[in-house]
C-alpha cells in the first residue's frame, strides 16, 4: 500500500511502479457522475470494438452496453486533492442493474451506494497506469470492508 497518491506518483517517476493501493483521507470522498459525450463515427466504431467481448472458443459474445455515464471520485490523499474516474466494470454494471430496477431514480440510488455507503466502509482505491499513459494513475477498483481501521491497528502481528 502506498502512503498517499502523491507518494505513488513519486515512486512511479523513480522506479516506474505502475500499481498501488491508496486509502483516501476519511470523509473526503465525493462521488460524481457525468454523461458520456457524443462521439464521432470513428470513435463510435472504436468504442464498439472495445465493448465486444471475445470468447476463447466459439463465436464472439454479446457486446457489452456502451457506458452512458462516467463515474469518479473527488478526494484527498494525505491532504492533497485528486479527481479521478473509476475505470472498473463494477460501477458500470451497477449502473445498468440499477437502471433496470429503479428507472428514473438510478443516479440517486447509485449516489447512495457509491457516495454514501462505500465511503463508510474503510475504502481503498486500487490504482494503476495504462500502457499509453505510464505516469497517469486511474482507479481500477475499490476495496472496502466493514472493519474499522482503528481496530486493525490494535491487532497484533501474526508472528
Amino acid at each position: 500500500m502506498a502512503r498517499s497518491l502523491k507518494a505513488l506518483h513519486e515512486e512511479n517517476k523513480a522506479t516506474h511502479r505502475s500499481f498501488g493501493i491508496v486509502r483516501p483521507d476519511p470523509g473526503s470522498m465525493k462521488f460524481f457522475a457525468k454523461p458520456v459525450k457524443q462521439t464521432s463515427e470513428q470513435e463510435q466504431a472504436l468504442s464498439t470494438s472495445l465493448f465486444q467481448q471475445n470468447a476463447l472458443f466459439g463465436d464472439p459474445l454479446k457486446p457489452l452496453q456502451k457506458p452512458e455515464y462516467s463515474f469518479g471520485y473527488r478526494f484527498t490523499s494525505d491532504g492533497h486533492e485528486h479527481n479521478h474516474l473509476v475505470h472498473d466494470w463494477a460501477v458500470q454494471t451497477a449502473y445498468f442493474m440499477y437502471r433496470k430496477r429503479y428507472g428514473d431514480e438510478t443516479l440517486e440510488k447509485l449516489q447512495q451506494a457509491y457516495g454514501q455507503d462505500i465511503p463508510t466502509r474503510n475504502p481503498h482505491f486500487i490504482m494503476g497506469t495504462m500502457k499509453a499513459h505510464p505516469h497517469t494513475f486511474v482507479i481500477i477498483g475499490i476495496l472496502r470492508s466493514g472493519l474499522d481501521p482503528a481496530e486493525l491497528d490494535k491487532q497484533g502481528g501474526l508472528f
